[in-house]
């Protein structure tokens, strides 16, 4: 016998920019037997006719015990199903239990259209397949594909201590990227890398793909918790991050609190870049932050000189907490969303030192600042304290009196580029690179309070940076 289809929902409606930076609520109720949840999701005008001017609104779908998906996809149209084996991209599959349900359209950008009456319309419309009695008499159970593979994801291959090289920020059709999840881990095992992070925006769908992952790359379970006021990286979820809450003025406290309850990593995402109306939330604007519960600061967001990511000025924000005395690690991310951003030259990536190429292992050296950040040359550095000690990895101390000698190699470099010294308040020019390995030394440097190496293009200091290490700490931990 055929399923039975009964419409839940069908509204339509009008809103201004007055409905912006809304979560915009819809109950519908399921029947016993439902089988599929069917939505259809229009709105409109999405382009405004001006490159980066549009607006901008997402569905997203709660059931009883939670979150069940996320559509944040540049699209105007979406059709989309949720079943108890299968479900479209970004959204879960599961048991469908009878009851109430929620359907929520955020509303991040509403433009007027050049017009003073200029509004965005939208149509929902949501039903529920509902399997014939005959049907339900003489069907197994259900074994749902789960919302989470697994607590620990595959650990990738056993190994020593090492420098593991991956890409923290990256997108695919769980969200708003173009690209399936094997193209994305195929191109990252063919660029070499040893682990990689997809981070779709508000969702956890894409980990069922963990299974299967090449050997050669450990999978870093995340997501790119996206509201109104900011973008967080989340990394080592087992559950999604419920961001409907998140007031300008409550600092992210509760988004931070759901990451840190399940032992992941935050850090905030591109904290300079444009805003309102150029892309919702991407400037960070929360208030009233406690930057000690913050993990990380994503200061290279895509190519260094990309106008809309101001990586310098996220440099500048990250310089301004390491001298306040707050630690977070410097991180980096393509933010790639398609197989054609990934061939771009001189993009980010994160050379993390840990005890091996597990999940757990990489996340634990950029807890400990034990990243190094480079767009292609390698640096590799040994400081030596006024107590004889010797520091390799950043993320270490020296004794309190600043004093160290300094030795630094940097190979596989293109063009002539610069390393400098830099300390708070200050930065000192060590020497001129070259193409090959070049060694570069300095005695007699003085830190105060932290210091770090940064190499940029050319003899300017402000040519694009190639490569930039997190901070040695001067003093006690």
């Amino acid at each position: 016998m055929d399923d039975d289809v009964l419409t839940l929902l069908d509204k339509s409606g009008q809103w201004t920019h007055r409905e912006r930076h809304r979560h915009h609520r819809f109950e519908i109720d399921i029947p016993e037997r439902t089988r599929e949840i069917r939505l259809r999701f229009r709105w409109g005008p999405l382009d405004l006719g001006e490159e980066h001017l549009g607006n901008g609104i997402t569905l997203s779908l709660f059931g009883p015990a939670g979150f069940r998906g996320g559509a944040m996809r540049s699209s105007a149209d979406q059709r989309i199903t949720i079943g108890e084996t299968s479900a479209d991209p970004g959204f879960l599959a599961g048991p469908i239990p009878a009851g109430p349900w929620t359907l929520v359209i955020s509303a991040s950008e509403i433009l007027n259209d050049g017009i003073e009456s200029g509004e965005l319309t939208w149509y929902l419309e949501a039903s529920a397949a509902i399997a014939g009695a005959d049907a339900a008499q003489t069907a197994g159970p259900v074994t749902p594909a789960p919302a989470v593979i697994a607590k620990r994801p595959p650990p990738g291959a056993a190994s020593a201590a090492a420098w593991y090289r991956g890409d923290l920020h990256s997108h695919t059709i769980h969200s708003d990227g173009d690209i399936t999840v094997p193209d994305r881990v195929r191109g990252a095992v063919e660029r070499g890398l040893d682990f990689l992070a997809i981070t779709d925006h508000n969702t956890i769908s894409h980990h069922r793909e963990l299974v299967g992952w090449p050997d050669a790359i450990t999978p870093i379970r995340g997501s790119e918790v996206t509201t109104f006021h900011g973008h967080l990286n989340c990394f080592g979820l087992t559950e999604v991050i419920d961001w409907r809450d998140a007031a300008r003025g409550s600092g992210a406290a509760r988004i931070v609190e759901q990451a840190h309850r399940q032992d992941a990593l935050i850090s905030i995402n591109h904290p300079s870049a444009f805003g309102d109306p150029w892309c919702s939330g991407c400037h960070w604007d929360y208030a009233l932050v406690d930057f000690a519960t913050i993990d990380a600061i994503e200061v290279w967001n895509g190519r260094w000189r990309m106008a809309e990511s101001d990586n310098n000025g996220a440099l500048a924000f990250w310089t301004d907490l390491l001298d306040a005395g707050f630690r977070p690690t410097a991180v980096s991310g393509t933010d790639s969303h398609s197989a054609e951003e990934d061939d771009y030259t001189a993009l980010p990536m994160n050379r993390v030192h840990a005890t091996d190429r597990s999940e757990a292992a990489i996340l634990e050296g950029i807890r400990r600042g034990r990243v190094i950040l480079s767009s292609g040359p390698t640096l590799s550095f040994r400081a030596g304290g006024s107590d004889g000690r010797e520091i390799t990895v950043p993320g270490e101390h020296l004794p309190a009196d600043g004093r160290l000698d300094l030795t630094a190699t940097i190979d596989d470099l293109e063009a002539p580029a610069t390393l400098r010294f830099v300390t708070s308040g200050a930065a000192t020019e060590i020497g001129l690179a070259g193409p090959g390995s070049t060694p570069l030394a300095r005695q007699k440097l003085v830190a105060k309070t932290w210091w770090r190496l940064e190499l940029r293009e050319g003899s300017a200091e402000t040519g694009d940076v190639l490569v930039m290490t997190n901070p040695v700490f001067v003093g006690e931990p």
